[in-house]
């Protein structure tokens, strides 16, 4: 049973750790925009779609991620100051402007002048809004943190809390339209600000924990 908690509890870890870098609320403007002519079938099929791309894109750079590191020569220690001054920008610019890497930019803005366009769902929907440099930056991050004798249950827990974020990323998408009348803009701002707190606190983390490292191995190379 204490296995089962630990795995729950890192789960629930990694879920905190992306979804306020995915923030899928601040992608509510977009997908207003760019499925306003859309029939309500097309729009779920490709809010569905955009999904399952962003959990192909984040699932593959954690699987690839050990590649990665091997093929630069990048330590773990590396991957994490590296992803944690990533998630720590947009962390800030979340907090003090309200705005991060999700939401509506001028060029997507301009695909939403052209409905005829065949298919929204993996760009701009999925990249770079559902699983763009920040998301990507904390799969990594997450990867470089997996016990090297339990590489198994490391990656399960890892793609579960990908999954898990992507679900809710789905409910919050499909409901598009219910938010922004619920919310506003000053409420989707507001909460855009709270997330960008939690990931400053969580980028913090990343760092202290990749600079630790960093002294660890300098002392016994010494």
């Amino acid at each position: 049973m204490s296995e089962l908690m630990s795995i729950l509890h890192y789960i629930f870890v990694v879920v905190l750790g992306i979804l306020p870098i995915m923030n899928p609320l601040s992608t509510v403007p977009l997908v207003i925009a760019l499925t306003g002519g859309m029939t309500a079938a097309e729009r779920t099929r490709q809010i569905r779609l955009a999904v399952l791309y962003a959990a192909c894109v984040l699932i593959s750079f954690l699987l690839a991620g050990q590649l990665i590191i091997a093929a630069f020569g990048i330590s773990l220690a590396g991957i994490r100051v590296a992803g944690g001054l990533i998630i720590l920008a947009l962390g800030m610019r979340m907090l003090f402007t309200g705005q991060d890497e999700s939401g509506p930019t001028a060029d997507n803005v301009a695909a939403a002048e052209h409905p005829g366009q065949p298919d929204i769902a993996f760009t701009p929907l999925a990249m770079p809004s559902l699983s763009g440099p920040g998301s990507i930056a904390a799969v990594l991050s997450y990867s470089s943190q997996i016990p090297a004798d339990r590489p198994i249950i490391g990656h399960f827990v890892i793609i579960c809390g990908i999954l898990i974020t992507l679900g809710i990323a789905w409910l919050v998408l499909s409901s598009s339209f219910r938010i922004a009348r619920m919310l506003g803009r000053s409420g989707v701002g507001a909460l855009t600000k709270i997330m960008g707190f939690l990931l400053t606190c969580i980028a913090v983390q990343f760092i202290a924990s990749g600079i630790h490292e960093f002294i660890q191995g300098w002392s016994l190379g010494g």
